[in-house]
Formats: structure tokens, C-alpha cells, sequence
């Protein structure tokens, strides 16, 4: 009987964290501020993790306005990445059909052209989460 138990238990704990993750996850989403950022630096192709735009936020070009108090806080964005010279590398989820023509459009672009930006989900004291990327001002999937 002791061995159903820890059965059981092997296979219902795991899910109870992935849950319990999820949950947070999502919290942290529906209660943080929106914060618009401009990105820079584009890869589509991130072979070991998958589909996933990688690129470095403007700070320079983003207001620090939309904080809650005001001051740009680059240190609770994206994770530190050292390996290739990058300070801070962040990535956002493309299916792979579309990641050919994000990389099309971006390369082909002008500065002054396309403005490529990425709406995070952000709260004091915690990374920022994105939610959306944009192209123009306009989702990616629409433009």
C-alpha cells in the first residue's frame, strides 16, 4: 500500500509544482505594468532553446517615464549573459514559420522606417515578463 502512496506521490507532486509555477507566472502577468521598450540586435535562429527572437533593449530610445517612478530599472529585465560579450540578452517566442520573415523584415529595414518595441509586464522587484512584440506600434502578427 506504502508503495501506491509514494507512486502517486512521484507522479502528482510535479505536476502540483508546474501548477503552482504557472499560477505565479500569471499573476505576475495580469498585475504588472505595462512598460514599452525599443529593442535592438535580432537573431531568430536560438539553437538550443528553441524559437526565439534574441535581442538587447535601447534603453537610450525607450521612456523611463513609463515607470512607476520614473527611473529605468535595466537590471530587472532580460537575463545576464556574458558568453559572447552581450551584458544583457532578452528573447521573445516566434512559431518557426515566422521567423524567417521577422528576420527578413528586420534586416531589410532603415532605422527610421520600422521601429521594433516589446510590451513587457512589469513589477518592482521582479524580472519583467513580455507579452508582446510590435512592429510600427502594431502587433507582429498583424503587420
Amino acid at each position: 500500500m506504502n508503495n501506491k502512496i509514494y507512486l502517486l506521490f512521484l507522479f502528482v507532486a510535479p505536476l502540483l509544482c508546474l501548477m503552482a509555477w504557472t499560477g505565479s507566472l500569471y499573476m505576475q502577468r495580469s498585475k504588472g505594468v505595462d512598460i514599452k521598450v525599443a529593442v535592438t540586435g535580432y537573431d531568430p535562429r536560438d539553437l538550443l532553446s528553441g524559437h526565439y527572437i534574441s535581442y538587447t533593449i535601447d534603453w537610450d530610445k525607450t521612456d523611463c517615464a513609463q515607470f512607476p517612478d520614473g527611473v529605468c530599472r535595466a537590471d530587472e529585465f532580460c537575463k545576464e549573459r556574458t558568453f559572447w560579450g552581450i551584458n544583457r540578452q532578452c528573447r521573445f517566442y516566434v512559431p518557426e514559420q515566422y521567423a524567417r520573415s521577422l528576420d527578413t523584415l528586420f534586416r531589410n529595414r532603415n532605422n527610421e522606417d520600422m521601429v521594433f518595441e516589446v510590451i513587457y509586464s512589469y513589477s518592482k522587484g521582479h524580472k519583467a515578463i513580455a507579452k508582446q512584440l510590435l512592429i510600427n506600434g502594431k502587433d507582429w502578427h498583424d503587420f
